[in-house]
C-alpha cells in the first residue's frame, strides 16, 4: 500500500512540475504519461485474471504511448523524447511475456509496471534541465524549426553569437540571446 501512496505523489508530482514549469515537449510527455497510466488502470483486467496473459488493452495504451514519445522525439529539440520512447518500447514489448503459458503474473505485472519509476525521473530531470537552459539563456527552443538555419545545418548555437562571426546576422540569436556572456567566454 505504501507503493501505491509513494507512486501517486511522484506521478502527480513530477507530472505536475512538468506541466506548470516545463516547456511544450514537457508538457506534451506529462499528457502522454498521464494518459497512459490512467488508462492502463482503467483498462486492467480483474485482479483474479490480472497478467495471467497478455493484458492487450494495456498492450496498446503502451504502444500508443511509444508511438507518441517517439512522434515528439522527432520534432522536438530535447533528447529526452527518444529515451522515453525507448523505456515506453521495453514495457510495451514487455506485454509479449504474456504469451508464455507458464508466465508468473508477478513477474509479469511487476516487469511492465517498475519502468513508471524511470519514465518519470526522465520527465522531471527533463523539466530541470529545460528550467535551467530558460534561466541560462533566457529561451529554449522546443521545436527544431525553432531553431536557427546555422544551427539546424549542423553549428553551433554559440557559433553564431557575436559579431566576430563572418556569417552573424542579427536577430538568430533567439536561442542564446544573451551575447555579452558569450563574447566574454570566447566562444
Amino acid at each position: 500500500m505504501i507503493r501505491i501512496f509513494l507512486f501517486n505523489f511522484f506521478y502527480m508530482g513530477t507530472c505536475g512540475f512538468a506541466l506548470w514549469r516545463g516547456g511544450l515537449p514537457e508538457r506534451l510527455g506529462a499528457i502522454l504519461l498521464v494518459a497512459d497510466f490512467q488508462l492502463s488502470h482503467w483498462l486492467i483486467r480483474p485482479v483474479a485474471l490480472r497478467y495471467s496473459g497478455v493484458e492487450e488493452a494495456m498492450f496498446a495504451v503502451d504502444l500508443a504511448a511509444f508511438m507518441g514519445f517517439f512522434a515528439i522525439s522527432l520534432f522536438s529539440t530535447r533528447y529526452w523524447p527518444l529515451w522515453m520512447a525507448t523505456v515506453q518500447g521495453c514495457v510495451a514489448a514487455g506485454h509479449m511475456s504474456g504469451l508464455r503459458p507458464d508466465v508468473i503474473p508477478f513477474a509479469y505485472g511487476n516487469y511492465v509496471a517498475l519502468w513508471s519509476y524511470l519514465l518519470l525521473v526522465m520527465l522531471f530531470v527533463a523539466t530541470v534541465r529545460h528550467r535551467r537552459r530558460r534561466l541560462r539563456y533566457g529561451a529554449d527552443p522546443s521545436w527544431r524549426w525553432q531553431l536557427s538555419q546555422i544551427y539546424r545545418d549542423g553549428g553551433s548555437v554559440h557559433a553564431t553569437q557575436g559579431p566576430a562571426h563572418d556569417d552573424y546576422v542579427p536577430g538568430e540569436a533567439e536561442a542564446c540571446p544573451d551575447r555579452s556572456r558569450v563574447a566574454a567566454s570566447g566562444t
